[in-house]
């Protein structure tokens, strides 16, 4: 149940992104797959004790971004116009948060070895998610899009 919940909401905030981003009304349903599809992977990854930057990277991300290529495809639309929505639910926000406040501790009570290494694992968990993210947004872009060989 809990994980039928957590997809719905990441859908949620993917439709409140497509209003944003003026994505035409016909064309939210695939956004909204995507992030069902990709979201539902990383959690269902995680849940399996699949480490996250793993689970954000290729599983959760490029398989989803795949999909988006062939619904732009499909639909003639440019792919980040799809893509660009489903991506947000995935932020680290969370890891970033407790970063930023393990550095707010650190300067409120002093340096501290504990504090210190808490807000650099939270940071580069953060760092590379993201890195993860735009990995998983661009290779499939690369696949498909690059016109001249890269050699």
């Amino acid at each position: 149940m809990w994980f039928i919940k957590t997809v719905i909401l990441s859908c949620i905030i993917t439709l409140g992104w497509t209003l944003m981003f003026s994505v035409p009304k016909r064309y939210i349903l695939p956004c909204l797959l995507m992030t069902a599809f990709g979201f539902g992977l990383k959690t269902a990854l995680v849940y399996q004790h699949i480490h996250i930057v793993v689970a954000s990277f290729f599983w959760a991300r490029c398989l989803p971004v795949f999909l988006g290529v062939y619904f732009s495809k499909k639909y003639t639309l440019p792919p980040k116009a799809l893509i660009s929505p489903s991506v947000i639910c995935m932020m680290p926000g969370i890891a970033a948060y407790k970063a930023m406040v393990s550095m707010v501790q650190i300067g409120y009570f002093g340096f501290s070895d504990e504090l210190f290494s808490q807000m650099m694992v939270y940071l580069f968990e953060a760092l590379f998610v993201t890195s993860g993210l735009v990995l998983g947004l661009s290779i499939p872009g690369l696949l498909f899009y690059r016109r001249r060989p890269i050699v």
